[in-house]
């Protein structure tokens, strides 16, 4: 009988879990395909539906989303963090004219009076900042990279003619300086009139 009751207990203990395990992975779902429909609204510039996915207070910094401020090409979305009643969902836009410029930022989300799961846009506009400016350092330190190597390669370039010039010049003196000096004809020593024998 004891044993009946341990199985039922590590049973009814196990659906327990996996239970909550589904909830929440239904609760992490729901987040992300919240937040996949937000960007989605946002890149095609439809405001209706992005508004539709936000909280109202934070509505009114869905301006600061237009796709010409934001002028992002695509995005993609990674980790889940739910944590009570907020979930923060990692998220990465890819803007520039290549699409290569990578801003990482955090879409954070407020579940909702509605039961749902809402946008709140001004904190991630917080974080969208902070990876912008992240980006921004990152294509700034590629830019001097690169431009030091073009400025190191155009330096050698300029040393090396430099080197080749005064090697060039150094060459020619020291053919100068080998060539005997030239003859020059000889002139008779000019005959000085002998010293004149008067008294002063």
């Amino acid at each position: 009988m004891k044993v009946k009751h341990w199985l039922v207990g590590i049973f009814l203990l196990m659906l327990g879990v996996l239970l909550s395990g589904c909830i929440f992975s239904s609760e992490s779902q729901q987040a992300r395909e919240t937040t996949e429909k937000f960007w989605q609204a946002v890149l095609a510039e439809d405001m209706d539906t992005a508004k539709d996915l936000v909280t109202w207070e934070s509505a009114q910094y869905l301006q600061f989303l237009s796709s010409k401020s934001v002028s992002a090409q695509r995005f993609e979305t990674g980790e889940i963090k739910v944590e009570g009643g907020t979930a923060e969902v990692a998220t990465v836009l890819y803007g520039g004219e290549k699409g290569d410029m990578v801003i990482p930022l955090r879409t954070v989300l407020v579940y909702g009076k509605d039961n749902k799961w809402q946008v709140d846009v001004q904190k991630t506009l917080g974080s969208m900042v902070s990876g912008a400016m992240g980006a921004v350092v990152d294509q700034l330190n590629q830019f001097m990279e690169n431009g030091l190597t073009d400025l190191d390669r155009s330096l050698a370039e300029s040393v090396g003619k430099l080197n080749q010039n005064l090697q060039q010049g150094v060459d020619k003196l020291k053919k100068e300086l080998s060539k005997p000096p030239a003859s020059e004809p000889e002139t008779p020593p000019a005959t000085m009139p002998p010293p004149s024998k008067q008294a002063i």
